[in-house]
């Protein structure tokens, strides 16, 4: 964490000298005629692509500091009511605007699946109880959604002194529906006995299960320690571990004391000496249904990582990936008191991965070509041909994601690099190995057990334009993130993950210059053996003129919400998703913050001058399918589903048009192949009706896209014959 630091300040210190480099950086790894552009690559995969729409958005929060990390989940749904009864909910904690306060929190449950979307947002917190009436609400997590119960977290931040903040919890009450549910009123998260609370919670992590055959709920959470001079920075981390039989009476909840399970990666002397936040995952069913089993992942290091280099020089290694684990819910009473039972080979330790069990390409040279990294030794570009010493440590960035299953096996989703003891790189001397990985392990009785090597999930976008400056600032942002469908019915686990990168088609300049970072696009992919193999959306090949590795590759996953104006870390899933039993095909949700040009805070010097507002996504895939792309989110016009659906030979699609509107209305088939041209002229605002006839076309599954503007919107109808 301290040299992540220490990296980020030294990059912005240095980004007007970088800036003028990257002009004039050489292309010597790809000879400019192979390039290829990849917006004009075919579908590499039989499965996909990825739809994801919008759904709906909700309250604008003044700024997006508070709710930016892409740890802090903040969209949860959920398959079942407390009585089995099927009610597919979505609910979300979010930050909310109040021009006379300073951060009140939002909730909302919402049906998904009417058309147009239902929906109940209200205000959660708008009152302090500990600073008065100017609450200081950030950073809200969507913990999980079980049995019609929404669990989520937040901290209180004294906004007046600055000097704490207190971790607060809320549950919503939806076992009779979205349009009858109720929230707690937020409550601090606070011991049992003693009543000690975390001081100075800040960033908050959590998950929750249900354990059938006691009825009991079972919440760990996790605060970063230490308020606004804190949290991550201060690489301090408590666990506390809470257990009710009733979850919307906040006073059930018994929590355990913060101080029983702590760890400081501000003392140097022992044990841990820099932490980012633990990821906690039970190992639990689509609905909640737990085994008991969990564990808490966290990227660290501790004071047996120095190593000697070669000139005798102490350095610290590169971060591991690093865990607790339980086999009891995470905390029980035997002892006669409220207890953790989170296990770690010692106080403020933790299980480690070595990296060369991690990486089959662990020990390979780094390559000596052009533009490959950064020397944080020397504190400069390594620009072109150097000597770098043979690989040792490969750098797992602080950046990670995990869930776990029903069947006891966790997957967790990180960014690494190539690396040693002088840096981190893109590629070593056999190609690109920067780019997202995946490893699969099973908690036993007597620990976790780690299933071979990682699996390579998808490449960093434009990794073979060299290192970039701009990107190195982001590789540590925290926008993983990892979810859990069930099963293909052939009892391999479906598992899907998301990340943000810049779009494939986007360059480097534009107008918010280093806030280009903040200019993503959210991507996903899925893989439906147990994490054995990802779905990719296209595979660039590359050229290298060296003959005993002429090709390089990169690969490339599903683009799934193509706004361009994604905010920093914003985009997250849902921990549960479902599977198709026919076509495999996955459905789950995904949220993010959207910088609003729209509406300024103040003259514009960075993205922090917008207001953000939450948007909700539906995200689909199935093995056919067009790719819907939202090109922006300032939404000008509704589509409705056509009617009848499905429909012979004959169906009405209507759409409504805020305003005087060049219209294109196109019908495709399954192959993404142009069925039909519609509508393509300018139309007046209101509402229309245009009639579909496909009496020439076989039955089966047809989409309609509606652009309106540039916008667009994909819709699916099916022709029975």
């Amino acid at each position: 964490m301290k040299k992540l630091l220490t990296l980020a300040l030294m990059t912005a210190l240095a980004f007007s000298v970088f800036a003028d480099m990257s002009a004039a950086r050489k292309s010597a790894i790809i000879p400019a005629a192979k390039k290829v552009n990849p917006d004009n690559i075919q579908s590499g995969s039989a499965k996909g692509p990825y739809t994801g729409l919008m759904s709906s958005e909700f309250d604008r929060a003044g700024h997006g500091n508070g709710w930016i990390y892409g740890y802090n989940r903040k969209v949860q749904w959920n398959q079942k009511l407390a009585d089995n009864t099927d009610m597919p909910m979505v609910g979300s904690l979010y930050r909310q605007l109040n021009l006379a306060l300073y951060g009140t929190i939002g909730g909302m449950i919402g049906d998904y699946s009417a058309s147009p979307l239902s929906k109940k947002t209200e205000t959660l917190y708008a009152t302090s109880q500990f600073w008065g009436a100017k609450p200081g609400g950030r950073y809200p997590n969507a913990n999980e959604f079980i049995n019609g119960y929404f669990f989520g977290c937040f901290n209180d931040f004294d906004t007046v002194t600055d000097t704490n903040s207190w971790g607060m919890f809320t549950v919503a009450d939806a076992t009779w529906g979205y349009d009858w549910s109720s929230w707690t009123v937020p409550k601090r998260t606070e011991a049992t006995e003693g009543g000690a609370s975390v001081p100075g919670a800040w960033t908050e992590t959590g998950d929750v299960v249900y354990d059938p055959a006691t009825e009991y709920y079972y919440w760990t959470q996790s605060w970063g320690e230490g308020g606004l001079s804190g949290g991550i920075d201060g690489a301090i981390n408590s666990v506390v571990v809470g257990r009710t039989l009733t979850p919307a009476d906040r006073d059930s909840w018994v929590w355990s004391d913060y101080k029983d399970l702590r760890f400081d990666g501000s003392d140097d002397t022992a044990g841990i000496t820099a932490i980012n936040e633990f990821h906690v995952a039970y190992c639990k069913d689509t609905f909640g249904n737990g085994t008991g089993y969990g564990i808490a992942m966290a990227v660290c290091n501790d004071v047996e990582d120095s190593i000697m280099v070669n000139d005798s020089t102490v350095v610290v290694q590169n971060p591991k990936l690093s865990w607790m684990y339980t086999t009891n819910w995470g905390g029980d009473d035997s002892s006669g008191d409220w207890k953790p039972n989170w296990r770690t080979p010692g106080p403020d330790k933790l299980y480690r991965l070595e990296m060369k069990d991690v990486f089959d390409w662990y020990g390979e040279n780094l390559t000596s070509r052009d533009s490959i990294g950064w020397d944080e030794v020397n504190n400069v570009i390594i620009w072109d041909t150097t000597e770098v010493v043979i690989l040792n440590d490969p750098f797992i960035t602080w950046n990670i994601s995990n869930v776990a299953t029903e069947n006891n096996n966790v997957h967790v989703l990180f960014k690494a690099y190539p690396g040693n003891a002088e840096g981190m790189y893109l590629v070593t001397d056999a190609g690109f190995r920067a780019g997202y990985y995946a490893l699969k392990g099973t908690i036993t009785s007597g620990g976790v057990v780690w299933n071979g090597k990682a699996r390579f999930v998808g490449s960093i976008v434009d990794a073979d334009q060299g290192w970039d400056v701009i990107e190195n600032v982001a590789s540590n942002r925290n926008n993983l993130c990892m979810g859990y469908a069930g099963d293909d019915f052939q009892g391999r686990e479906v598992v899907y993950a998301a990340w943000l990168d810049k779009p494939l088609s986007r360059a480097q300049a534009n107008p918010y210059g280093q806030e280009s970072i903040w200019l993503d696009d959210a991507f996903f992919t899925s893989s439906t053996d147990g994490g054995m193999n990802w779905d990719k959306f296209s595979v660039v090949e590359f050229e290298t003129g060296d003959e005993n590795y002429p090709i390089w590759t990169q690969t490339y996953t599903y683009n799934i919400t193509k706004t361009s104006a994604v905010h920093e870390m914003g985009f997250c899933l849902a921990n549960h998703g479902k599977v198709d039993p026919v076509t495999c095909a996955i459905e789950t949700y995904g949220a993010h913050e959207q910088a609003d040009r729209n509406y300024p805070t103040e003259p514009v010097t960075d993205l922090n001058d917008f207001q953000q507002t939450l948007h909700v996504w539906k995200i689909t895939g199935s093995p056919n399918g067009i790719e819907a792309e939202q090109t922006t989110l300032a939404k000008d016009f509704v589509l409705y589903q056509n009617y009848p659906n499905p429909f012979n030979p004959t169906t009405e699609i209507k759409f409504n048009l805020q305003k005087d509107s060049q219209v294109k209305l196109s019908v495709y088939n399954t192959k993404g192949e142009l069925v039909s041209n519609l509508k393509n002229e300018k139309m007046a605002k209101g509402s229309h009706s245009v009639n579909f006839d496909a009496e020439s076309l076989n039955s089966g599954v047809y989409f309609y896209k509606l652009n309106v503007n540039g916008m667009t919107e994909t819709k699916k109808m099916v022709l029975t014959k």
